[in-house]
Order: structure tokens, then C-alpha cells, then sequence
């Protein structure tokens, strides 16, 4: 019995992983195609493709798309942290409420949200907002909840043994928050940076709506490329982006060790 669980569990793993890597893995092949219609010949594979990408068409999306990740998932980061400090570490009054109301957008599918933040900008007269300043903020509001939860999650786990140790030793509460829990919440706090960062950078749904013409962010730049042409190129963008997101998941992994955050223990 144990043995057929056993291969089941590894035919079903196998089988989960096959449906993951294969349509990545085809991607791949087709932005080394050697003609401009996709065609999977391995002899003829070539990486002319990938020169294009640094034309300004692909790389000021991809800056602009970088910078607005980078300022959303700081911005989201100290927010997050704030409200999981008064939520689950201070247990400040209604802080159920306050945790409700910090993932509430989750709850409101992600156009509803385009629509009601251009809405807001058309009826208070702040159209100069739609753009990068309508883009941080949307974004904002998208990945604050994953945040939030995750820095809130670290603290429930903090062990309040060593806050009162430093507390009876004379340590200030800003002492013991800088030296004792901010240290120890750290994994959370990188884990929901890292989730922000993502989701800000391949956000589709909401930015659609945000975006000026001629300040489209990458992955709005794919999906209009989309509408005219299918060549390898947009293949090669897609693997580039797919590198650098792994790229920054192990950057951050590597300066606050979340993979601590994500197996429930200490790093």
C-alpha cells in the first residue's frame, strides 16, 4: 500500500511539473527559432532575437515596469509593515477589523479595481494622476494585503519571551523593535516585498486601465505587440522577463532569507 501511495505521489509530482515546465520550455524554443514565423528546428536555433530587446520599444517599458515594482513593493513593504505592527504586535483595538479591511482587495476582482480608480481620477478632476503616479498607487492597493498578511504572519510567530527580556534588561520599545523583531520578522517582511514586486511587474488587469500612451508598462507593451505580430521576439521578452523575475526572487532570497517565512522556521 505504501508503495503504491509512493508512486502515485511521484507520477502526480512528475505530472504537476511536466504541466509547468513544458509551455515554458516551449516558449523557450520558439525564441530561438531561426525564422521570424515560429518554427522548432534545434540545428538552426539562434539568439538574434534576444538583440532586439535592448530597442527602446522593449526597454523603456521594461525600466518603467522595474521602477514602479521597485517603489511598490517599498512602499507596500513599510505600509505592510506598519499595519501588521498595530494589528498583530501592539493589538491595537478592532485590530481584526483593521486586518479585515487591510485585505479587503483582495476580495474586488482586479479590473472592478482599474475601473473605479479611473473613475475616482475622471470624477475629482485628477486626470495628470493616470499614468506612473495612478500606476504606483493602484499597484499599491493590489499587493499591500499579500504584505501585510505575510509581515503580520512573522509577527503572531514572534516569540514575546525575548521582547520582555529586553524590556526587563531596560531596552526602549524602539530599541527592542529595531534589534529584536524587526531581525526576526525579517523573512516576512522580504517574502511580501518579493510578492509585490512580482505582482506589480506582470500586473495586467489593473494597469491596463492606468497606463498613458507612450508610458505602457512591459507587459501592456507585450499584449498590444500581441494584437499585430507573433515572432520570436515576443518570445525572447518573455524569457528575458522570466530570467530577471528569478533573478530578483533570488536576490531577495539572498537578503532576507523568506524561504524561512515559507517552511515556517528560522533561517
Amino acid at each position: 500500500m505504501n508503495r503504491l501511495l509512493s508512486g502515485l505521489f511521484w507520477i502526480s509530482l512528475c505530472l504537476i511539473l511536466a504541466f509547468i515546465t513544458l509551455p515554458l520550455l516551449v516558449v523557450v524554443a520558439a525564441s530561438l527559432s531561426p525564422s521570424s514565423m515560429v518554427t522548432f528546428s534545434p540545428a538552426d536555433w539562434t539568439m538574434k532575437w534576444y538583440a532586439a530587446l535592448w530597442a527602446s520599444k522593449w526597454l523603456d517599458p521594461f525600466i518603467l515596469s522595474v521602477k514602479i515594482a521597485v517603489i511598490v513593493s517599498l512602499v507596500s513593504g513599510v505600509l505592510g509593515a506598519l499595519g501588521a505592527y498595530a494589528v498583530a504586535y501592539e493589538k491595537c483595538p478592532g485590530s481584526e477589523a483593521i486586518m479585515a479591511f487591510l485585505l479587503s482587495p483582495l476580495a474586488v476582482p482586479q479590473i472592478v479595481k482599474g475601473v473605479a480608480i479611473v473613475l475616482f481620477l475622471s470624477s475629482a478632476g485628477l486626470y495628470t494622476l493616470l499614468g506612473n503616479p495612478g500606476l504606483i498607487a493602484g499597484h499599491i492597493v493590489l499587493t499591500l494585503p499579500f504584505a501585510a498578511r505575510m509581515i503580520a504572519t512573522s509577527i503572531y510567530n514572534f516569540d514575546k519571551n525575548l521582547d520582555r527580556a529586553a524590556q526587563i534588561l531596560g531596552a526602549s520599545k524602539w530599541q527592542r523593535v529595531r534589534h529584536i523583531l524587526l531581525p526576526l520578522i525579517k523573512p516576512g517582511l522580504f517574502s511580501g516585498m518579493t510578492f509585490a514586486f512580482i505582482i506589480s511587474f506582470n500586473n495586467i488587469p489593473l494597469s491596463v486601465f492606468l497606463v498613458r500612451p507612450g508610458q505602457t508598462t512591459l507587459p501592456i507593451t507585450v499584449i498590444n505587440y500581441m494584437e499585430y505580430s507573433l515572432d520570436p521576439v515576443l518570445a525572447a521578452v518573455n524569457v528575458a522577463s522570466l530570467i530577471f523575475i528569478l533573478t530578483t526572487i533570488f536576490l531577495f532570497e539572498k537578503l532576507g532569507g523568506f524561504s524561512a517565512q515559507i517552511h515556517g522556521g528560522s533561517k
